[in-house]
């Protein structure tokens, strides 16, 4: 389906050295300086004014988080746990990371100076997330999207019992990746316009034809209908067996990648990292354990993408 995955895969888990940190003044923008040198945890900081208040204009409240000792070593050795490039990347790319409470959705990956020319980035994570297993927090994502109302059916993810902290950091940490070096467009056209050809990287050609929206082969009226993309809505949990098998006729590795090419790529190398360096199960089922509905690796992710 999508070759270049593999290739990108390839890079992104495995390449180092590529990526110097640079000083660059971008015109008409303020100068931010960052010590490259410093090490990523030495970057936790309180959240911007700006982020606060992005929030508090939406009518929340977060708060900034007091991280314990045990929560301090678990971002250092989610830090110690991402590929090799990630964490050059981030090394001249990350300008702080933050943590709040009452925060209402999970991370949030900002970027500093949109149109400098040498981008740097916060993220912004909920604090609870240190404190939850990773199959923990993404069944309770998944199950966002169903209607369970009158069943006793459930949807479950069994990742392993690495912090929920881990995934979410190497999920937010490729967007920085590819905001650095571009494996997606960093840019969406207008509704019913789809992308140029010449103007497509590899990682999106012949699946995405604009940001949120599939080429016609993968396209699915169920899908779409899901929570995780516009408009869409819990679906009555008795479709699970059905969406799931919708997904499998796709190269998506879950139904949040399905969401934007942004989050596809995000997924893919989140879910690759996980099982096939980090050596965790992924595997989402359906009532008792043997009702497999979704397990990527186990056919290869790697086969799932030619």
């Amino acid at each position: 389906m999508k070759a270049f995955k593999l290739i990108t895969l390839s890079l992104v888990i495995t390449l180092s050295g590529v990526v110097q940190a640079q000083q660059v003044k971008p015109q008409g923008q303020p100068d931010y300086p960052l010590d490259s040198s410093s090490t990523l945890v030495s970057r936790v900081q309180p959240a911007t004014t700006t982020v606060l208040q992005m929030f508090r204009d939406a009518g929340m409240s977060p708060i900034e988080h007091r991280l314990t000792e045990d929560e301090q070593k678990k971002i250092a050795a989610a830090f110690s746990a991402l590929p090799p490039l990630h964490q050059r990347i981030l090394k001249g790319r990350l300008r702080s990371i933050n943590f709040l409470d009452n925060m209402p959705n999970t991370a949030l990956t900002s970027t500093v100076n949109p149109s400098g020319t040498h981008k740097l980035f916060d993220i912004t994570f909920r604090a609870e997330i240190l404190n939850q297993d990773v199959s923990e927090w993404l069944t309770w994502k998944e199950l966002t999207c169903f209607d369970t109302t009158g069943s006793t059916l459930r949807v479950s993810i069994q990742a392993g019992h690495l912090s929920a902290f881990q995934y979410v950091l190497l999920h937010e940490a490729t967007h920085v990746v590819d905001g650095t070096l571009d494996i997606t467009p960093d840019y969406a056209l207008a509704t019913g316009q789809p992308l140029p050809g010449s103007l497509a990287t590899d990682f999106i050609a012949n699946v995405w034809t604009q940001h949120t929206v599939v080429a016609s082969a993968y396209k699915s009226t169920l899908l779409d209908g899901i929570v995780f993309r516009k408009g869409g809505k819990p679906l009555p949990i008795s479709q699970a067996s059905q969406i799931y098998q919708a997904l499998k006729q796709t190269p998506f590795v879950s139904l949040y990648g399905r969401s934007s090419w942004h989050e596809d790529l995000a997924e893919y190398v989140t879910v690759y990292h996980f099982t096939q360096t980090l050596g965790q199960p992924f595997t989402i089922t359906e009532g008792q354990p043997t009702g497999i509905l979704l397990q990527p690796h186990a056919v290869g992710l790697s086969q799932k993408a030619i």
